[in-house]
């Protein structure tokens, strides 16, 4: 009994410590990966050297050596995916919505040299190993690659228990590639075809003769498969794996609480601009999320010009196509910054109550300390706003904890008067503060806790989330030089989204050459005129002479003003509106001489 009790209790004990060493190093601060690294490179390195040097030794120790060594060159697999060193081309979730085919080709992007590299591996070790009478450690990184594989696959293609406790917070996007359902297809047949392996293992251990050598072989590869048929079970079955690795986990610091304030405001509100203002006063530690309606956006760029970290989230609004991402980018967020306060910009027709919503998540609550709110309205605006879209005001206005009434040098005195009336009728609790250029007179705007609107919020809510009446807004009026909403980078024009209620439409591309002061400025008055449909918002950067600018048309007004880009700027620029004449935006900013760029545009007028 001792023959086979001795190997077995070794190769799960092994198995079970080195696998919780890798865990423990992976929660430790990113900065000691390459030492991490480092020390699991030495390590397959003499693993490599200990597999081919015992691969002739036919005894009971040749037999643990090679068991061992062919464990740990697994383990550089697995500490090199795991910190971010050999993963794939993609380090993104996958777009909502994406499925089929698709989904399984982006699913093999996030972790493809990773495959690779086990695959050039494995052919070394078979290599080394060719003809030798010790197979026990090429025998062990197969089988190890089978638990891999198969236990990748059936998460992926759907299991009850995703265990996604263990997933470091630097791969929490892998969370778009997890699925979640009672069973698969796959699942019987792996337990099958591994339970059939076990026995046949065990079956050949047991008809060892008395071969020391061969017992000892046969018990660690059972050992491993079994260790694969329990892991398979534990995705189905409510067992708590996470208590088999508690203390691998201890090295994950404690996640810290932050402060959340919401930005939101229809298009062309002043919402980038009242963002760049509260920069000013957020303090250091501050990291901003920007979310717009395209592909294509510039306040990414607009806010990085103040010195904040800026995360990206392109396509589309925030609470609708990423609303499964916001949580795990918080999350990434928080373990790569560990910020003080987090800024949230939603793009101009975002669904604000469905926001709140995901904020108030059991997996995000914990990580929010104080959530505010802050409404940019544009005083110049209000009426047709109002006009249009008034279910859509009303919910911002009642789901906010203070409101910014934003362009007041731009009306009267008896217009602001009805501004405010009106939105205090929307939200009697919320302060209302007059600001130009998204700065009030008074001095810095400062955030106010969301407890005081909760009620407002509660009760809107529920009407406002399901039919997502926030999801769009035609917007007029701006500031001359006023700034909103974008960000990312695309080489192309782009039909990016529709809103299924406003029939929004949006366009995106690159400006590949140096515009000119006058043919930008026609150009504009000419898109502005709806030459090129009917454009709600429209911004950009671009290079002008020896330097850059920004541009926009908000309420049929455009505006240029200089702009300090980033390090490697991209010239580029987002249309949002109905109807939009897409061939000639394209000709217009992307496919003729600066000097020319009116020229298509007089065509179709």
């Amino acid at each position: 009994m001792v023959l086979y009790a001795l190997p077995a209790l070794f190769a799960l004990f092994v198995w079970w410590f080195s696998t919780g060493i890798i865990m423990y190093l992976d929660g430790l601060p990113r900065s000691t990966f390459k030492w991490s690294i480092l020390g699991a490179t030495i390590l397959m390195v003499f693993s490599l050297w200990g597999i081919r040097a015992s691969s002739g030794d036919h005894t009971l120790s040749g037999a643990y050596c090679a068991f061992t060594c062919g464990l740990l060159a697994w383990g550089w697999q697995e500490i090199s995916f795991y910190m971010g060193y050999v993963t794939g081309p993609r380090k993104e979730p996958c777009p909502e919505g994406c499925r089929g085919w698709k989904h399984f080709g982006h699913a093999i992007q996030t972790s493809l040299w990773h495959e690779l590299a086990i695959i050039v591996s494995g052919i070394v070790i078979v290599a080394i190993t060719w003809g030798q009478p010790n197979q026990v450690g090429m025998w062990t990184f197969m089988v190890l690659w089978w638990m891999h594989q198969s236990a990748k696959l059936n998460v992926f293609l759907g299991v009850r228990n995703l265990n996604e406790e263990f997933l470091p917070e630097h791969l929490q996007f892998l969370k778009s590639f997890l699925t979640k359902k009672p069973m698969n297809l796959l699942f019987p047949l792996s337990i099958t075809i591994s339970t059939v392996i076990l026995v046949k293992l065990v079956q050949a251990a047991i008809d060892s003769h008395g071969s020391r050598f061969d017992a000892a072989g046969f018990c660690f590869l059972a050992t491993l498969m079994g260790l694969a048929i329990v892991e398979h079970w534990l995705l189905m079955l409510p067992l708590p794996a996470a208590a088999l690795w508690g203390w691998s986990l201890k090295s994950r610091k404690p996640t810290k609480p932050f402060d959340a304030e919401v930005v939101s405001g229809f298009l062309g509100a002043g919402k980038t601009t009242f963002m760049r203002a509260r920069l000013q006063t957020a303090g250091p530690r501050t990291v901003v999320l920007v979310n717009d309606f395209a592909s294509v956006g510039v306040d990414g760029s607009l806010l990085r010009e103040r010195g904040a970290d800026v995360v990206e989230l392109p396509n589309g609004c925030i609470c609708c196509s990423l609303r499964k991402d916001l949580a795990d980018q918080l999350k990434s967020v928080v373990a790569q910054w560990s910020p003080e306060r987090v800024l949230i910009e939603p793009s101009g027709v975002a669904d604000l109550a469905s926001l709140l919503a995901v904020m108030q998540a059991p997996d995000l609550r914990p990580l929010v300390r104080k959530l505010s709110v802050t409404t940019v309205v544009d005083g110049a605006a209000f009426l047709r706003d109002y006009g249009r879209l008034p279910a859509q005001l009303d919910a911002q206005a009642r789901l906010s904890s203070m409101l910014v009434l934003n362009k007041t040098d731009l009306v009267g005195s008896a217009e602001l008067m009805m501004v405010e009336t009106t939105l205090r009728g929307l939200n009697p609790t919320a302060p209302i503060l007059r600001a130009t250029f998204g700065v009030a007179a008074a001095g810095p705007i400062l955030p106010v806790a969301v407890s005081a609107a909760a009620p407002a919020a509660q009760s809107v809510a529920p009407s406002v989330a399901p039919a997502h009446d926030g999801h769009g807004h035609g917007h007029a009026h701006q500031h001359e030089g006023e700034d909103h909403d974008a960000h990312s980078h695309h080489d192309h024009s782009h039909h990016d989204h529709a809103d299924s209620a406003l029939n929004f439409d949006s366009w995106s591309g690159l400006i590949q050459k140096p515009l000119e002061p006058e043919s930008l400025l026609m150009l504009l008055d000419r898109l502005a005129d709806g030459v090129a449909g009917d454009i709600e918002r429209l911004k950009g950067i671009a290079r002008m002479g020896d330097g850059w600018v920004r541009f926009d048309i908000a309420g049929g007004r455009p505006s240029i003003a200089a702009f300090a880009p980033p390090a490697e700027e991209t010239a580029r620029v987002i249309a949002i509106g109905r109807h939009l004449d897409r061939h000639a935006l394209t000709d217009a900013f992307m496919a003729r001489p600066a000097t020319d760029l009116i020229e298509p545009l007089t065509a179709v007028a």
